[in-house]
């Protein structure tokens, strides 16, 4: 399907300030919030930001589906979803712990799918005042100033960033993230969306995640690969829904993968 994507890339945008609005609005430590049976939080403010992107995806491209963390796989203006079509892919707030625990980070993540190909990604932060994007052959952005990736190739020279360490405890990867963060010159727990967009705007060179959703690293997927990084499972597969998720500059994904193999005595997910 062609699709003009600087004007899909607005559209997203658009998409991304609606439902940001819709988040801070709400942002506060008295945020009504609630269990998911996945035993994931969900607040008011996530149905009501993914409600305002579907709104939009709805009248702009109601041939297309989308894929969000609240309502799931659809069409766009409802129902099943189409067989084949477009896919917008929807993280309302990203770092919803965050969120309810009035820590800045947290975003909306809006991402385009195009016949399996990740072809536009914005992560729009309003609490931080940074807005990323990038689409295939567009180059990436932040605040509408291009970045990119640093040019580290010496893992001692690195700064990794991370979601926690109980969460790779419970992937029993914790004796990776200690031989990370020795072989680094140093380490920070910038978690979700912001460790991944950290290293493709060059503030550090290596990300890890030991589990994610799909609409947790679809959307940034572009962004990171239109400033220069890689995006990948740690057993160097692409990314797949419920599997491990590391992001670098490139030059250092290589030597990660390497030292991350003697650790992965369990295969990822291979899920979408």
């Amino acid at each position: 399907m062609d699709i003009d994507l600087q004007k899909a890339l607005e559209l997203a945008l658009e998409m991304a300030v609606a439902g940001g609005k819709e988040a801070t609005s709400r942002y506060g430590p008295s945020a009504p919030a609630r269990l998911k049976p996945d035993g994931s939080w969900v607040t008011e403010a996530d149905e009501a930001a993914e409600a305002a992107v579907r709104k939009i995806i709805a009248g702009a491209f109601p041939d297309h589906n989308v894929l969000g963390e609240e309502e799931g796989s659809t069409a766009a203006q409802g129902g099943p979803p189409n067989d084949g079509a477009p896919t917008w892919i929807v993280d309302p707030i990203d770092g919803t712990h965050n969120y309810m625990a009035g820590i800045p980070v947290w975003g909306t993540l809006i991402g385009l799918r195009v016949d399996g190909e990740m072809v536009l990604g914005v992560a729009h932060a309003p609490a931080l005042g940074e807005t990323y994007d990038a689409a295939r052959g567009l180059g990436a952005r932040m605040n509408g100033s291009p970045i990119e990736v640093s040019e580290v190739s010496d893992l001692g020279d690195a700064t990794l960033v991370s979601t926690g360490f109980e969460d790779f405890e419970d992937k029993s990867l914790s004796a990776l993230y200690v031989e990370l963060t020795r072989r680094t010159r140093r380490s920070r727990g910038f978690g979700d969306f912001w460790g991944h967009m950290l290293v493709a705007r060059g503030a550090a060179e290596i990300m890890v995640e030991p589990i994610l959703s799909t609409w947790d690293y679809a959307p940034l997927t572009a962004i990171v690969e239109e400033a220069g990084g890689r995006i990948t499972r740690l057993d160097g597969e692409p990314c797949t829904h419920e599997g491990s998720c590391l992001t670098t500059n490139g030059k250092l994904h290589e030597p990660v993968l390497a030292l991350a193999r003697p650790h992965l005595t369990h295969p990822d997910p291979s899920g979408s």
